[in-house]
């Protein structure tokens, strides 16, 4: 459990940003959909990249980056 001051976020108007993750348990049921078609990924991926191009994509995550996500799909 953790303990959020949320009247130091308030009176200071910090963002909160989270995410909540999922059990491990639950992956092979999310990757059977994602096999069978039944979640369509597009709308998250922005652009396809090569393994090659990884290191370069990590350092762009110093600054601002474009929204989507880069997926490596290129195993060259």
């Amino acid at each position: 459990m953790m303990n959020i001051n949320m009247r130091a976020i308030y009176s200071k108007q910090l963002s909160f940003f989270g995410t909540r993750g999922m059990p491990s348990w639950k992956y092979p049921t999310l990757l059977e959909m994602i096999e069978k078609g039944k979640i369509d990924l597009s709308p998250m991926v922005d652009r396809e990249i090569a393994l090659s191009q990884a290191s370069a994509e990590l350092r762009m995550m110093k600054g601002a980056t474009p929204p989507g996500t880069a997926v490596i799909t290129k195993f060259e």
